[in-house]
């Protein structure tokens, strides 16, 4: 009984006063630290803010998943990693192919059916014939933009939704609530919101940082960095809809209406609705008053339409 324990004790103390393991993790330590400080050095840059965020959150994935990886290796081959000879390297390595082998199942998975099995979740329908506008303006947004195809989606609920989900296809589900509440400008650029996240791949990425996150529960690096991607994302979008359509104030407009009414909203839809939990650095979504007051701002920025 002793050897084995014997063993592993050498094996973790060969592998972690090894070179190649350490250079691996203080890459990624230093990795994560000149991401964040380039992040806070570029408070104006939003669409270089939101890469940075999002490498931080791969780097993060990647730093946990190898110290999984060679934790198991050293337990499972000690004796190989303790006594051979380039035991320790072969470890390494393998924890590295590891890691990402493991990422990129989790990713493609996440890729591949997360986005669908969503979509199962929010009962949903195809636009009526007076609801037909919302489908030409999209389109035409789209086409404006470059964007794939986008399926305009409608959801029977009162309370006011609307969000992007992007997997094998894109789609944009507006609720009947929302469809009633708002007026056809506040409409328009909610929508044209939503098309931002899925050209800037926000849509795809939300999708999949929510099942990451959720494997990875324990990792405080994506506590931090997934709701903060999410935020940036939010502001861009935000900004990208009202310089698109002219109307940020309309844009404003609407998230006010969206924010007082929608209460309750299920805990599956909170991190993809356009508005949800805020106020804390674990929300995924900035304070409404902030997104508006930046909207006013960019109102009087932008100039006079015709």
């Amino acid at each position: 009984m002793s050897e084995p324990i014997e063993a592993i004790g050498h094996a973790l103390e060969a592998y972690w006063t090894s070179p190649i393991p350490l250079i691996v993790v203080f890459a990624c330590l230093a990795s994560i630290g000149t991401l964040a400080y380039v992040f806070v050095t570029n408070a104006r840059n939003a669409k270089l803010r939101v890469s940075l965020l999002t490498g931080l959150y791969s780097v993060s994935i990647f730093f946990w998943v190898f110290l999984a990886a060679s934790l198991v290796l050293c337990l499972s081959l000690a004796p190989m990693v303790a006594y051979r000879s380039g035991g320790v390297p072969a470890a390494a390595g393998g924890a590295v192919l590891a890691s990402l082998a493991l990422s990129g199942v989790v990713s493609l998975v996440a890729w591949r059916r997360g986005a669908d099995r969503l979509l199962r979740k929010i009962p949903n329908r195809a636009p009526l014939e007076a609801e037909r506008w919302i489908v030409d303006y999209a389109t035409l947004i789209g086409r404006f933009e470059q964007l794939p195809p986008v399926e305009i989606r409608v959801a029977e609920d009162r309370k006011p939704l609307a969000m992007a989900v992007s997997g094998r296809r894109h789609v944009v589900i507006l609720s009947t609530g929302l469809l009633q509440d708002l007026d056809r400008d506040e409409v328009e650029t909610v929508v044209t919101h939503e098309l931002m996240h899925i050209k800037n791949h926000d849509s795809r990425f939300k999708v999949v940082s929510s099942v990451l996150s959720r494997f990875l529960f324990f990792d405080p690096f994506s506590k931090f960095f997934d709701p903060a991607v999410h935020r940036e994302r939010e502001y861009l979008a935000d900004e990208m809809s009202g310089r698109t359509t002219g109307k940020p104030a309309s844009l404003a407009s609407a998230l006010l209406k969206i924010h007082e009414r929608a209460t309750g909203r299920p805990r599956a839809l909170a991190g993809l609705s356009i508005v949800g939990r805020e106020g804390s650095i674990f929300a995924r979504f900035p304070p409404v008053r902030e997104r508006i007051n930046r909207l006013i701002l960019l109102s009087k920025i932008l100039p006079a339409k015709p």
